[in-house]
């Protein structure tokens, strides 16, 4: 693949990642640019101190107790909560297929309660983190950065997880309202509003990395997305959102989601308008053949706080 830009860094992760996160771009205005953005790199997402009680500690669960590294059917968390991954690739009955979408699970990986060993276990994929070499890059349609892949990616892999700051629904619209009215023209809002069914009840997790993330703040949304988000839980009471291919996606192509949650039905990024404050919609440029036109919106944002 041909990298038309003049400059290079090797991993804006500074050695987080397994795998380096490498960035390129034309000049070094753009470059302030976004460190000026985006202040701290993290692998997971963190709660700030004012936070600390967002998260339902209902959702806790037992490790299994297996002998053989979870090879067998006998697994207990395999057994409980699903058999969620064939070779590290996500099981194709989890994946849409012919228009139908079976994507609103939570997947329970291994923990540290349960007694197999963590790099054979082959129920752990998104603890270990991102196995793919990615690269962050400006584009040339008005769109901002995005991310691509530099080896082929196969329908199924782990992507990334979407890391940030945890803030309550509160705070979420807080500083929503806040960076609109600051200037809504230019506003560039990345709150992921994660909810997750359990039972009879919707739990909802606010992710917000402007400040604080990895590099899945910077992947762009398509209404025609190649990844979908799903909720993973581990070690943490904090719901992962992590990220897998939707299809197999070329070297070098961008990797985009659906901000609206789309096929997952589990939540989306925080764009759109407020009527009240008159932002109006954002127009979408993924330009897909099924491109809705604007950019979905969250409209419990405009709840009055």
């Amino acid at each position: 693949m041909e990298i038309m830009s003049e400059f290079i860094i090797e991993d804006i992760s500074n050695g987080l990642e397994s795998y380096p996160i490498s960035l390129v771009y034309d000049d070094f205005k753009e470059l302030e640019e976004l460190r000026r953005q985006h202040q701290k790199y993290v692998l997971h997402c963190v709660i700030p101190l004012s936070n600390e009680s967002v998260v339902d500690e209902s959702s806790y669960y037992d490790g299994c107790d297996c002998r053989d590294n979870c090879i067998s059917e006998d697994c207990g968390c395999k057994a409980k909560h699903g058999f969620f991954y064939n070779s590290k690739i996500l099981n194709s009955v989890f994946l849409p297929s012919h228009g139908n979408s079976t994507t609103s699970i939570t997947i329970y990986e291994c923990n540290s309660s349960c007694t197999c060993d963590s790099s054979l276990c082959p129920n752990r994929v998104v603890q270990h983190g991102i196995r793919i070499p990615l690269q962050i890059f400006k584009t040339t349609d008005g769109r901002g950065w995005g991310v691509r892949a530099l080896r082929n990616i196969y329908k199924g892999e782990f992507i990334c997880e979407y890391a940030g700051e945890i803030i309550k629904s509160v705070e979420a619209q807080r500083r929503w309202r806040e960076l609109n009215l600051k200037d809504k023209e230019n506003a560039q809002n990345y709150i992921l509003c994660l909810r997750e069914h359990v039972q009879d009840r919707i739990l909802r997790t606010n992710i917000d990395p402007t400040r604080v993330g990895n590099i899945g703040r910077y992947i762009n949304h398509s209404c025609s997305p190649n990844l979908l988000i799903y909720i993973v839980r581990v070690n943490s009471l904090i719901p992962i959102a992590a990220l897998f291919a939707k299809c197999d996606i070329e070297t070098g192509k961008e990797i985009t989601f659906d901000y609206s949650g789309g096929e997952s039905q589990i939540g989306g990024v925080v764009e759109g308008k407020d009527d009240e404050l008159g932002f109006g919609n954002k127009k979408c440029l993924c330009g897909s053949e099924n491109c809705r036109g604007v950019l979905p919106f969250d409209p419990t944002l405009q709840d009055k706080i």
